[in-house]
């Protein structure tokens, strides 16, 4: 295990940073209650800039609850992505986004990059900035892969897990089912070169990484998924997520009433709804 305890870290009030970050229209298109949460985690909010092998980290933290919630936005995702959600966890629980490296206000890194790399950044970044685990870990799409690898290889730093809309490595498969002969090797010859997505991650080698071990896990899980539509591409997306639930002994799964693959936006209170329900069971169970 990687000592980041000496990792110095910079953690300053930004509050012109947290009114640009939360900006008017955003606040217009949220809800009276989120839009009060807004007002109420501007207070609170930090930037944090962890230094892990002479790289910054970019960080905002909000919040003061005992229980550590860590939102892991998905392909290309920032910080920025988090805006409603961050705000309406903060009343209840610590809540931290980032920019993973390369992204936003962060450094770049080596590349190309898989679950290993980017999750020990992660906890580079939680260790500098004096966050204890067990940790709630909340992952969009492609970040569910790299949840599924914290997971299985530190089980004991988190306490639950929330996958939204997270990507399952069968669909890839899937989809050449229905495909033609011409698309199919479009998608996989995107999907096989890192240099073809914008964190130039190196997407079979993350997908063997987390199929080499597979844990079940000891705490909650929750998935969330969004509505079916009428594409067959994202019919196929659905219908997997179900699988997910094998994961952990204590598992659950919820359905937006959006076909949209980013619920965190379309419909931010599903989310936070989970959050809650998680951590409300975490300090329950005393863990």
């Amino acid at each position: 295990m990687t000592d980041y305890s000496n990792s110095p870290v910079a953690r300053v009030h930004k509050m012109y940073f947290g009114i640009a970050f939360i900006s008017p229209a955003i606040l217009c298109k949220t809800s009276a209650a989120l839009r009060e949460h807004f007002q109420k985690a501007l207070s609170t909010m930090h930037t944090i800039t962890a230094l892990l092998n002479e790289r910054r980290l970019f960080a905002l933290l909000a919040g003061a609850g005992p229980t550590t919630v860590v939102l892991e936005a998905g392909l290309a995702g920032t910080a920025d992505e988090w805006a409603h959600i961050q705000a309406a966890v903060a009343p209840f629980a610590t809540v931290i986004s980032y920019d993973r490296a390369g992204l936003g206000r962060s450094d770049t890194a080596l590349l190309p990059r898989t679950c290993p790399e980017i999750i020990e950044d992660l906890r580079g970044l939680l260790a500098a900035a004096a966050l204890r685990p067990p940790y709630i870990l909340v992952a969009h799409s492609w970040s569910g892969i790299n949840a599924r690898w914290y997971a299985n290889h530190y089980p004991h730093e988190l306490a639950g897990l929330i996958l939204i809309d997270a990507v399952h490595e069968g669909k890839y498969a899937q989809f050449e089912q229905i495909l033609s002969e011409e698309q199919a090797q479009r998608m996989w010859a995107v999907f096989s070169d890192p240099s073809k997505n914008d964190e130039h991650i190196d997407r079979l080698a993350s997908i063997k990484q987390i199929s080499d071990k597979k844990v079940c896990y000891n705490f909650p899980l929750i998935v969330l998924t969004r509505a079916a539509g009428t594409d067959a591409l994202d019919n196929i997306e659905t219908s997997l997520q179900a699988e997910f639930l094998t994961l952990s002994a204590t598992s659950k799964q919820y359905f937006s009433k959006f076909p949209n693959h980013h619920i965190h936006k379309a419909e931010p209170e599903l989310v936070v709804d989970a959050i809650r329900e998680l951590v409300q069971m975490v300090e329950r169970n005393g863990v």
